[in-house]
């Protein structure tokens, strides 16, 4: 049976761990990622088209601001069914169920070890650390490349172009990043704090067993002199 200490400690990366696991659970489920405001102009008009993109679904609607035209009500379409995806975005989900998927190994290593010793060295804290990297990894990877397909590719533009019927022209775009997108970043802070759970127990550990060798250490020294 563990001790009352690395109890304590690993339920506490343990529940470090739910949490990061079930925010990537949230951003997966949720469609709030960015929206954008994309400006149009047509024959006698212009206006502004307002897409909300997630990873599975985009909505899109257009107000006319000036001129004479209608406006087009809020529609929302599956990602998959556009021309405009692009092979990063698909990285972009596969990065995040990779990293779901080490977030439960981590999880459940972490939980393994609140309750037993194992004798494998992978399942106990250096299990927790590789799986909480690659998770961490995953994850920035995973942002670092929806910013890229936002803000270097376009995407929001591609999407209203690609959804549009008419033949107005699209120009600039101002993007706004969703609370879908900035939880991955709590789910870091919760990567963080599982490691620095384990490790502060591991270094605890460690000074416990200097401070149990130092009293042999010094008797060695006296009956020597002795």
């Amino acid at each position: 049976m563990p001790s009352k200490q690395k109890t304590l400690l690993f339920l506490s990366g343990f529940v470090f761990s739910i949490g990061s696991f079930a925010i990537i659970c949230t951003c997966l489920a949720t469609q709030e990622w960015v929206s954008s405001k994309v400006q149009f102009t047509g024959t006698n008009y212009s206006g502004v088209a307002e897409i909300n993109l997630g990873l599975f679904q985009t909505t899109r609607a257009k107000t006319i601001t000036e001129g004479v035209g209608l406006n087009t009500p809020k529609t929302v379409h599956n990602v998959k069914d556009t021309n405009s995806v692009k092979i990063i975005h698909i990285l972009i989900i596969l990065f995040l169920v990779l990293g779901l998927i080490s977030s439960f190994l981590g999880l459940a290593t972490t939980g393994l070890n609140t309750v037993s010793n194992p004798y494998i060295t992978f399942l106990g804290p250096l299990g927790v650390y590789v799986w909480t990297a690659i998770n961490g990894i995953l994850v920035v990877l995973a942002m670092i490349l929806f910013a890229v397909n936002i803000e270097a590719n376009k995407l929001p533009k591609e999407f209203a172009l690609a959804l549009d019927s008419s033949e107005d022209v699209f120009g600039s775009a101002q993007n706004a990043y969703g609370y879908s997108f900035w939880l991955l970043l709590l789910s870091l802070v919760f990567d963080v704090g599982t490691v620095a759970v384990i490790f502060y127990y591991q270094h605890a550990r460690y000074s416990q067993q200097i401070e149990k060798e130092r009293p042999m250490e010094t008797a060695s020294r006296d009956v020597i002199l002795f």
